[in-house]
C-alpha cells in the first residue's frame, strides 16, 4: 500500500480539510470554515506541493460523500470527481459518520454522533477491534430517540452531543465516555479508514453519488433506516 498516492478531502461539515498519502505517510491540512467552493482546490495545491507531488502522481481520491452539509458535500464529491475522472483513477467514497468513528482512534464501541440541523442528529454505531463492524448504520434520530446497545461502554464523538450533553448523559449514564478533542470528519482518517479497514465504495468517479439519510433535505422528513456506504 505504501507505493500508491492517495488524496482525500473532506467538505461535509465546517471543518475543510485535505490529506495526502505517500510513502506510507499521511500529511494533512485544514480550515475551519463555510466557504469551500473557493478553498478547497488551494487546499489541495497546499498538500500535494508539501509532499512535492502533482495531480499526476496520484493513485486514487478519496472523499466524504456525507451525511452534512448539503453544499459541502456536494462540492467536495464534484472537486473529487473531476479529478479522479480527468487522471483515470478511482474514486472512493466513505460516509461521514464511518470517518467520524475511526478518527477516535478508540477500540470497542464508537458512537459517532452529528448536528443534522433541525434539532435532530445523524448517528450510528460502530464496534472497532482489528476490524470495524457497524453494528447500527447511519440514520436521522431525535437526540432522545437514540438507539444503543445495552450494557456496553461507548465512546462519544461528534459536535451533535454537546448541545444535547443532559439527554445523552440521562440515556447512557456511565457508560459513555464524551470525547470533545474529536469534533468533525477529516481528510486524513478518511485515508486511515480506507486503508486500515478498507472502508468505502471504490470504482468510477462518475458514479459516485451522496450519502444521504433524509429523503427530503429542505423539508427535513427522516428517512427510513438503513445501509450507507
Amino acid at each position: 500500500m505504501s507505493e500508491i498516492n492517495i488524496l482525500a478531502m473532506d467538505t461535509a461539515t465546517r471543518n475543510c480539510s485535505v490529506a495526502v498519502y505517500a510513502e506510507g505517510e499521511i500529511s494533512r491540512i485544514s480550515r475551519e470554515s463555510m466557504k469551500h467552493s473557493s478553498e478547497l482546490i488551494g487546499l489541495i495545491q497546499n498538500v500535494l506541493a508539501g509532499q512535492d507531488l502533482t495531480l499526476n502522481d496520484l493513485h486514487m481520491v478519496i472523499v466524504n460523500t456525507g451525511p452534512g452539509s448539503f453544499t459541502g458535500v456536494r462540492t467536495g464529491i464534484g472537486v473529487a470527481q473531476g479529478i479522479a475522472y480527468g487522471l483515470g483513477i478511482p474514486l472512493c467514497g466513505i460516509d461521514s459518520l464511518s470517518i467520524l468513528a475511526t478518527a477516535s482512534g478508540k477500540k470497542g464501541m464508537i458512537l459517532p454522533i452529528m448536528d443534522a440541523r433541525m434539532k435532530q442528529i445523524y448517528t450510528g454505531l460502530y464496534d472497532i477491534g482489528d476490524d470495524l463492524s457497524v453494528v447500527l448504520s447511519p440514520y436521522v434520530c431525535n437526540p432522545d430517540d437514540i438507539q444503543t446497545v445495552n450494557q456496553r461502554k461507548f465512546t462519544v464523538v461528534g459536535d451533535g452531543w454537546q448541545p444535547y450533553h443532559p439527554v445523552f448523559q440521562m440515556i447512557l449514564g456511565d457508560r459513555a465516555q464524551f470525547l470533545e478533542s474529536i469534533v468533525y470528519p477529516d481528510a486524513a482518517s478518511a485515508i486511515d479508514a480506507f486503508i486500515r479497514y478498507g472502508l468505502g465504495r471504490s470504482g468510477s468517479p462518475l458514479e459516485l453519488s451522496a450519502t444521504y439519510i433524509r429523503d427530503n433535505v429542505v423539508q427535513g422528513k427522516p428517512a427510513e433506516r438503513g445501509k450507507s456506504g
